[in-house]
């Protein structure tokens, strides 16, 4: 499915797509149902995502498949003061990766992830950093993309050391 899917750097026009990211990231488990998704994404702790998307450090990629959304990697920067849930530093940024349903387990996480660990690379970006869930099947493709578990809390940090 992957043959099909077009891949291209997020714009300051896609903030939708970056909502329906952090939605996708935090619905990962049907078996744990989270509340509807203008609640989610209006929580303060989840807008910190996507207030005043294509701030300084913001970079993304979005996956299409016949110009439809098929999937965002995107990560942003935070600081000591308003830190986000995968906080490593003020040099790291916190990377959210979805997928929609009907693409996962296809190959779309693992290229959005790749082009954005080369854009990040590009820019001089030290590290990348995450929070993931424990029990998310998700972390078998972190940890296969090379990132390394640094804390192991409710929610677990993973980072990515791209220097």
């Amino acid at each position: 499915m992957t043959d099909e899917a077009t891949y291209r750097p997020a714009t300051p026009d896609d903030l939708p797509l970056v909502t329906e990211t952090l939605y996708l990231a935090l619905s990962w488990d049907p078996e744990d149902p989270i509340p509807p998704f203008e609640v989610v994404v209006s929580h303060p702790e989840i807008a910190k995502y996507h207030d005043g998307w294509m701030r300084p450090g913001d970079a993304g990629v979005v996956a299409e498949i016949d110009g439809a959304f098929a999937g965002m990697a995107y990560f942003r920067l935070f600081t000591d003061d308003d830190q986000g849930q995968g906080f490593y530093d003020a040099d790291t940024p916190e990377l959210a990766v979805g997928v929609r349903h009907g693409f996962r387990g296809s190959g779309i996480g693992t290229r959005l992830m790749q082009e954005l660990g080369r854009q990040a690379r590009n820019r001089g970006v030290p590290r990348i950093s995450l929070s993931v869930s424990k029990g998310n099947p998700a972390a078998n493709l972190y940890a296969r993309l090379g990132y390394r578990w640094v804390s192991d809390e409710d929610d677990e940090l993973m980072v990515l050391d791209l220097t």
